[in-house]
C-alpha cells in the first residue's frame, strides 16, 4: 500500500473518530462539550425538503435564506443548549434519549489550508416519555477546520430524508 493511501486512511479514521465522539456527546447529554466542537462562525442549517416532480426535480431542498427547520449560528445554538440545560424546556422534560448512528463517511474535498468537506449519513433514534419515539435518517455535509489536535465544525448542512416532519418538536440535535 502506498504512503499516500495510508495517509488518506489515517485522515479518514481521524474524521470518523471525531464524528463518532460527537455523536456520543449528544447521546450522553454532554451538550456543553458538544458545543465546543463548533467554530464561532458556525452555520448549523437544516433546510426543508419537499417532494417535487417533473421539471422541478432537483429543487427538493430549500436554499439558504428560504424556510428551514434550523438555521443557527453559534450563539443561537448555544442558547438552545442553555435552554435545554435549565430543565424548564417543556418539550424536552425529561430529556429525550437519542442514539446517533453515523456511517458512510466520505471526505469529499481536502483544501490546502487543511479544511475538509465531509459527507456522512445518519440514522437517529429518539425516544421520549413512555410512548413517543421517532427515527430520523438523512445525510450531513460538514465543513471541518483543523483546531488544535482535532477538528471544529464551521458549517453543517443536515438533509433529512423525510419531506414531512411529524414529530411533536425538534428539541434535539443532528
Amino acid at each position: 500500500m502506498s504512503a499516500r493511501a495510508l495517509d488518506d486512511m489515517a485522515l479518514w479514521f481521524r474524521v470518523q473518530a471525531f464524528l463518532t465522539r460527537e455523536a456520543r456527546l449528544q447521546d450522553d447529554h454532554q451538550l456543553t462539550e458538544w458545543l465546543s466542537l463548533f467554530a464561532d462562525d458556525l452555520r448549523y442549517w437544516m433546510p426543508v425538503v419537499t417532494n417535487r416532480i417533473g421539471r422541478d426535480l432537483g429543487k427538493e431542498i430549500s436554499l439558504y435564506g428560504e424556510v428551514a427547520h434550523f438555521d443557527d449560528d453559534k450563539i443561537s445554538l448555544t442558547n438552545r443548549v442553555k435552554r435545554l440545560q435549565t430543565g424548564m424546556a417543556w418539550a424536552e422534560t425529561p430529556p429525550s434519549r437519542t442514539r446517533h448512528l453515523i456511517s458512510n463517511v466520505e471526505i469529499l474535498k481536502a483544501h490546502d489550508d487543511g479544511q475538509l468537506e465531509v459527507r456522512s449519513t445518519f440514522l437517529m433514534y429518539r425516544s421520549h416519555l413512555e410512548y413517543d419515539f421517532e427515527i430520523f435518517s438523512g445525510f450531513r455535509h460538514d465543513h471541518l477546520r483543523p483546531h488544535q489536535d482535532d477538528w471544529q465544525i464551521h458549517r453543517r448542512d443536515i438533509i433529512l430524508d423525510q419531506s414531512v416532519v411529524t414529530q411533536k418538536n425538534l428539541g434535539i440535535f443532528f
